[in-house]
């Protein structure tokens, strides 16, 4: 690969979630790229246990169908129709998470 074509592929995101809550975790650089991948995945497990807005550099906007078995949940929408929601997620580079969180994360295997 050349420089240029590394470029346009960087940064990386890696979209996590957990239920209706959407999250970035971004590699800026190649060597990011694992660490990204790990940590998306365990926020994505561990979702209580991080507090991803206050690390966030940006947010990205996505849309979130909202619907429940229960009906007195959908007492806003129209005819028992899910809600359609405009939501915000956080964009948090990879190098805040390695910061600040680092190695006490311990990897069970």
């Amino acid at each position: 690969m050349n420089k240029r074509k590394i470029k346009k592929i960087f940064p990386l995101d890696f979209f996590g979630e957990d239920g209706s809550w959407r999250f970035i975790i971004r590699a800026e650089s190649p060597d990011e790229i694992i660490d990204a991948m790990y940590w998306r995945a365990y926020i994505s497990c561990h979702r209580k246990d991080f507090d991803l807005l206050h690390l966030a550099t940006d947010k990205f906007n996505y849309k979130y169908h909202y619907s429940s078995s229960d009906s007195s949940e959908l007492h806003y929408g129209l005819g028992g129709e899910p809600m359609r929601m405009n939501m915000m997620g956080p964009i948090v580079p990879i190098s805040v998470i390695l910061k600040k969180w680092g190695n006490a994360v311990s990897v069970v295997a």
